[in-house]
């Protein structure tokens, strides 16, 4: 839902020669996550404005929730938070809260990002244990059911990732080097480790 105008280079869409869709943003090598999370990003009665900028920051944000997740799932030792039930609370009840007001994504986000560093702090010093930190990932899997932003799964079993491992070492057996090292940071800004073999 989104009422505002959307503006490219401080011009309406209708008043530009260019039209910008959602595929053209793919060609540019944005995913459909990271459009979704710039789109919700803005508040539904405000202007949407247009620029890589604002893309790649929405792909640094999902890279913070992504690192956050992955590091709650990998605690295998630690102590248990006491203080758990409060954190459990205080991630669901800021974004509700925040929803609640007029729907305002701007402080539901400000809130999750809050959290999300409380949480690294949290996991770098092991001050939670896994039995916690799977609480913690059910709670964001609650908020997900509205934002749909969240990655939960193993991304080495995502399609795209996939698809643009297989380009890349295509790319590296045919020594396009170029385009190997640019698929690289391609997927490292998802969140993807690229461990290369020797090449026969």
């Amino acid at each position: 839902m989104h009422c505002e105008r959307v503006l490219v280079d401080g011009k309406k869409v209708d008043e530009t020669k260019e039209r910008l869709s959602i595929s053209d943003l793919i060609d540019m090598g944005y995913t459909g996550r990271e459009i979704r999370f710039w789109l919700i990003s803005n508040h539904y009665r405000k202007t949407v404005i247009f620029s890589e900028e604002r893309l790649e920051d929405a792909r640094k944000s999902l890279n913070r929730l992504d690192t956050c997740i992955r590091a709650l799932s990998d605690v295998k030792d630690g102590e248990p938070y006491p203080e758990l039930d409060q954190l459990l609370y205080d991630i669901k009840s800021g974004f509700t809260g925040a929803m609640d007001d007029d729907l305002n994504i701007s402080a539901a986000l400000s809130s999750i990002f809050g959290i999300v560093r409380h949480i690294n702090i949290l996991v770098v010093n092991k001050k939670i244990d896994a039995d916690g930190a799977s609480k913690i990932i059910e709670a964001f899997r609650y908020i997900d059911s509205v934002l749909n932003i969240f990655e939960f799964s193993d991304p080495a079993f995502d399609p795209e990732v996939k698809r643009l491992l297989d380009k890349r070492e295509k790319a590296r057996e045919e020594k396009d080097w170029s385009l190997a090292d640019s698929l690289r940071e391609k997927l490292e800004s998802m969140g993807v480790k690229v461990r290369d073999h020797k090449l026969h």
